[in-house]
């Protein structure tokens, strides 16, 4: 069974088609970047994905479910940006309220705080919280459910060196348990030390392909010379 199954996804808005048809399969665990200039689709896809919004056509599955079934959610999780937390709540009033929605073991909470160090401010309030903060909190709330598929959209976005190669190992360390990680990121550095499995989006299409021994930047470069113009 594929942990993601995507066939001929098409999504438009009025005439300005975003998504063309895309086909996709991700059947092991793993981490896979997706990678494209800004407006080339990425958040898109991903909000397809997880059902934020309807494709045009095409169907998605999530281990083995069509996305529009909620029980995905059980087994994948989406850290879209921070718009999603709330100010006037602390991190573990964030914590508590999924663990008591998917009703996982409440020690969970504390294995998840712990792996990623960030137990100090999780009586705060987010409204107090620094970008970083943030990132952790989400990344926490990603974790949770221990997904075997990880959706996560610019999760660098915010951390210091140090929190950025915690985050990789960790990362890494989920990979090993068996989760399959899709995530974005516009910092090609970081992409080549966390993996080789680039899913291009160009021209509203993934190219699936392993970069060379050269990295994501020159490719990138390649194949967006128009980005890199303005």
């Amino acid at each position: 069974m594929a942990i993601l199954q995507i066939k001929d996804l098409k999504k438009s808005y009025g005439k300005h088609e975003v998504l063309k048809g895309i086909t996709l399969t991700l059947d092991k665990p793993g981490i896979y970047a997706l990678v494209g200039p800004n407006g080339a689709g990425k958040s898109t896809l991903f909000n397809c994905i997880s059902n934020i919004i309807s494709p045009s056509s095409g169907t998605i599955e999530v281990v083995g479910l069509k996305n529009t079934d909620p029980k995905i959610f059980y087994s994948c999780s989406f850290l879209k940006d921070n718009r999603v937390l709330y100010d006037y709540l602390t991190g573990y009033d964030h914590l508590f309220f999924i663990q008591k929605a998917q009703k996982l073991d409440p020690d969970r909470v504390k294995e998840v705080v712990d792996a990623l160090d960030i137990e100090s401010y999780m009586n705060k309030k987010v409204g107090d919280y620094s970008l970083g903060m943030k990132q952790h909190l989400l990344l926490a709330l990603a974790m949770l459910n221990k997904p075997k598929l990880m959706i996560l959209d610019e999760p660098l976005n915010g951390l210091d060196p140090a929190a950025i190669v915690k985050v990789r190992r960790l990362l890494k360390d989920l990979v090993q348990a068996g989760t399959t990680i899709l995530i974005s990121s516009h910092t090609l550095s970081e992409v080549d030390k966390m993996t080789q499995d680039i899913l291009w989006l160009k021209d509203g299409q993934i190219i699936e392909e392993i970069i060379d021994g050269s990295g994501s930047e020159a490719r990138y470069m390649e194949m967006f010379p128009e980005a890199m113009e303005q």
